[in-house]
């Protein structure tokens, strides 16, 4: 079997190739945005679709005033939030800084959050905002990454030895591709893409955490697709070429 982290990665190609078939669902007009929130997870209130999870449960007491609840709001939100993070700056240095101060932010803004709302859609809209306020200060410019994270080269490396080879190179390839396709996308596309491939919102919760209209988040999201199919289209055209 391939790494977990490959293997998630392998899914993409699938992923992409079906997207395309609802294509003719996504209107094809943006609509302007809404103004973003300035403040920390402004706005977003999204109700629970089901029963509550446990980080909702946890992020009610701690909204409440029970500190300590947040120990367990910590270890339920802050691996998640670095993950969403590390998709948007692709370093994971200043991910970790990032998610500190996503931490921060959701702890002042703990009395603006609303009794039987969503948790984790909220503390996105505030580690989106951390991100995007980090940006603007720096002008960041995203570029694409040239070599794949230290955690994913470790984690190849163990493989069995009968996955490694021409199957891993491969897999490690296409990995690479996904991640420079995501660099070279607008942080518009970029975030819709992730928040619903990645962080497994609805298009419903992604437009409310976004501050923008559920048929903007379809556009962005169906252009992420678009651009991420046409590049493992070429990656798998340029194999076939080295063969």
């Amino acid at each position: 079997m391939f790494p977990s982290a490959v293997r998630a990665e392998l899914t993409m190609r699938a992923y992409v190739c079906e997207s395309a078939a609802a294509s003719q669902g996504f209107p094809m007009v943006e609509r302007s945005d809404k103004a973003l929130p300035r403040s920390a997870g402004a706005g977003v209130a999204i109700d629970r679709a089901s029963s509550p999870s446990v980080l909702d449960q946890a992020m009610d007491r701690y909204a409440r005033g029970e500190d300590a609840a947040f120990d367990l709001v910590y270890r339920q939100a802050a691996p998640r939030l670095r993950g969403f993070l590390l998709r948007m700056c692709s370093d994971p240095m200043l991910a970790d800084d990032l998610t500190q101060e996503a931490l921060v932010r959701l702890h002042l803004a703990r009395g603006s959050f609303v009794a039987g709302a969503a948790a984790f859609p909220w503390m996105l809209a505030i580690a989106r905002n951390a991100f995007l306020d980090h940006a603007r200060r720096h002008q960041v410019r995203r570029t694409a990454q040239e070599r794949v994270s230290q955690d994913q080269v470790a984690s190849a490396r163990e493989a069995s030895p009968e996955t490694r080879g021409d199957e891993v190179v491969a897999a490690r390839e296409t990995l690479e591709v996904v991640r420079v396709t995501l660099d070279r996308m607008s942080l518009t596309q970029r975030e819709a893409f992730v928040l619903l491939r990645f962080e497994g919102l609805s298009v419903r919760d992604a437009a409310q955490v976004l501050g923008v209209t559920e048929a903007a988040v379809k556009v962005r999201a169906f252009r992420a697709y678009e651009m991420l199919r046409a590049a493992l289209d070429g990656e798998s055209g340029g194999s076939t070429r080295r063969t």
